[in-house]
């Protein structure tokens, strides 16, 4: 039986013929002269080279779908590493400033302190002068501390109780009322009955 390279013809056409052939034009095949279309989805069971170029094309954007996908992400993942860094190092420069602030206080205090320790210390002349005449002396009273030993306390003067208008200690208006209790004044009226 013969191949159906042979019934076709010794040549078989490329891609580049395909493409740039005109599906319309009429061709010999082994069912007959038919369009060139028709002979390729017969002889390759679907629609031949223009499914296999839609495919290499859908494949190619795919990869370069995926590529730009993990591009943006690496270019994410590169700008957050930067941003980052340059938050890191504006904490840096400030805790470099104020280190450097620090030491220059001290050093400025180091300076100021040595600066002081060379000049000699100078009194007031009015206060030399009185220290000169009165030679400071011991700190002290006249009493000599106690030493534990018994001695005799002044008796304490107590007030008197009695005094002409009152009585102890308590106001006028907490005293003991006098002996013949007054009598209240003024009248009582009686309270009105509530019946239930």
């Amino acid at each position: 039986m013969p191949s159906i390279a042979a019934l076709s013809g010794a040549h078989r056409p490329t891609l580049e013929e395909i493409l740039h052939r005109d599906p319309f034009e009429l061709v010999d095949s082994p069912w007959g002269t038919i369009e060139a279309w028709r002979a390729s989805t017969l002889a390759t069971g679907t629609m031949g080279a223009l499914a296999q170029v839609a495919a290499i094309v859908r494949n190619d954007a795919a990869a370069l779908e995926q590529k730009a996908v993990a591009l943006d992400a690496k270019k994410h993942a590169v700008l957050n590493t930067v941003n980052k860094l340059l938050k890191f190092m504006s904490r840096v420069d400030a805790l470099t400033s104020r280190v450097e602030a620090l030491e220059d206080k001290r050093k400025a205090d180091e300076a100021t302190q040595r600066k002081l320790g060379e000049e000699p210390l100078t009194l007031p002349p009015d206060i030399l002068e009185f220290q000169t005449r009165t030679p400071p002396s011991e700190i002290g009273g006249d009493t000599p501390p106690p030493g534990g030993e018994l001695h005799t306390v002044a008796p304490k003067e107590e007030p008197s109780l009695e005094d002409s208008d009152n009585v102890g200690d308590l106001p006028r208006e907490l005293e003991e009322p006098p002996d013949p209790v007054p009598e209240p004044r003024g009248s009582v009226y009686p309270q009105a009955r509530r019946s239930h």
